[in-house]
């Protein structure tokens, strides 16, 4: 009797399992069709972290759909343990995510594909790869809750991190770019599961 229901609540256990972390589907078509708004700031709040000095360079807003998300426990972990691919316009349309897989890695992200759906070029100007700092309880309870395929709104700042050892983080701030500086770094004010 005990052994059933061990078994029971393990298969339980694997459904509840499964629900909470599927990926999110929303059929064909772009469901986050307009770009990120970056504005160039100057003269931030105090956004340092412990011994951390932020530095904000620009605000972003945007609306996006969640590719991919890692986590990672390396010397950045004390600013930014989550990094999320997010996509937009073409990018967005489970048409084209159907064709391809976002595999993330050391801090950055690639694709894998057979036929690119849309030019290749294109594909890295419709997502980006950005390290995230969530400075709030309630934020980083927000971002444990992600699954991909949502879609989120979020609005933050594009920051430059430099830590105690004399080592820097810095924010990309141009979209499209590829390789190891393409990353961005962002500061969550707040985020939004729409």
């Amino acid at each position: 009797m005990i052994k059933k229901i061990l078994i029971l609540l393990l298969i339980g256990g694997g459904i509840y399992y499964y629900w909470t972390t599927r990926p999110i589907t929303h059929g064909p078509g772009v469901v986050a069709p307009d770009e990120p708004v970056q504005e160039t700031v100057f003269n931030t709040k105090d956004l340092n972290i412990g011994d951390i000095e932020i530095d904000a360079k620009a605000s972003i807003n945007m609306e996006a759909r969640v590719l991919a998300m890692t986590q990672y426990d390396d010397k950045y972990s004390d600013l930014t343990t989550t990094d999320i691919v997010f996509g937009w316009g073409p990018m967005s349309n489970e048409r084209h995510l159907d064709k391809v897989m976002v595999r993330q890695s050391e801090r950055s992200y690639h694709w894998d594909m057979g036929r690119p759906p849309i030019k290749p070029e294109k594909m890295w100007g419709y997502a980006e790869n950005m390290h995230i700092i969530a400075p709030t309880k309630k934020i980083r309870d927000k971002i444990k809750t992600l699954r991909i395929g949502h879609i989120v709104e979020i609005d933050g700042y594009l920051v430059n991190a430099k830590f105690p050892g004399g080592w820097n983080l810095k924010s990309s701030l141009k979209r499209g770019d590829q390789g190891e500086k393409a990353s961005e770094l962002v500061w969550i004010k707040s985020l939004t599961i729409l």
